[in-house]
């Protein structure tokens, strides 16, 4: 009998926290949009005592905002949070890719060379294929250094990191080719040292950030006209 992955079962509340989590990061809940307690039990088919939790859970993720008068929206998206998503990120996984190089082995070559592949695999895909694996390229890479703490500030970025990727896809659909614009990074990863593979992650992150700062700054534009 081939063996099967065990059942997860999760709790009405963590049900609660997934769906709403999911609503926010593909973007079907908009930046700011408000949220209410009535209207997410409404959708959700659960009570309001459920929803308040998973917005609490969201909000401790940042994911969620709480104003004074206790209403919730979902968190906004301005430049200084594109900026400050990525200027972390580019922390982690700068510190990452140093880790990564030092402890280079063929396994964790063959780990990272099958994450790129799947970047060529997803280059004309859909939205979620494309996303899923430029996101899985980057955890790869983090995961290879087996660092326990640098894997988990990465994983509590994740959300936000796939938030803003979606964001960005959504309004700029393939405007960044996968391959290519993971070429200079991978090969630094695999073959250079140190030096060379921070640099390369430096500069594959922010040339990231300018795009999207730029696309910002005109969707702005547009709005205000």
């Amino acid at each position: 009998m081939d063996k099967q992955d065990p059942i997860v079962r999760k709790s009405l509340q963590d049900n609660a926290i997934d769906w709403l989590r999911r609503e926010i990061v593909h973007g079907r809940l908009q930046p700011g949009e408000v949220l209410t307690e009535i209207a997410l039990a409404q959708q959700m088919g659960v009570g309001r005592g459920t929803v308040r939790s998973a917005l609490f859970a969201l909000e401790a993720q940042e994911l969620v905002v709480r104003s004074p008068y206790l209403s919730c929206h979902v968190a906004p998206l301005d430049a200084e949070i594109i900026w400050e998503i990525y200027t972390l990120r580019e922390a982690l996984e700068c510190l990452a890719a140093r880790i990564y190089v030092s402890r280079r082995t063929p396994l964790s070559r063959e780990r990272l060379n099958q994450a790129f592949d799947g970047l060529a695999k997803a280059e004309k895909g859909d939205m979620d294929s494309r996303v899923e694996a430029d996101l899985r390229y980057h955890r790869t890479l983090v995961d290879a250094t087996s660092h326990g703490h640098l894997n988990r500030r990465h994983k509590q970025l994740q959300d936000k990191m796939e938030w803003l990727y979606r964001w960005s896809e959504g309004h700029w659909p393939q405007r960044e080719p996968l391959v290519s614009g993971h070429q200079a990074l991978h090969d630094a990863l695999i073959t250079g040292d140190e030096d060379r593979a921070e640099a390369m992650t430096r500069q594959h992150i922010r040339s990231s950030l300018e795009e999207d700062l730029q696309g910002f700054a005109g969707l702005s534009s547009d709005t205000q006209r």
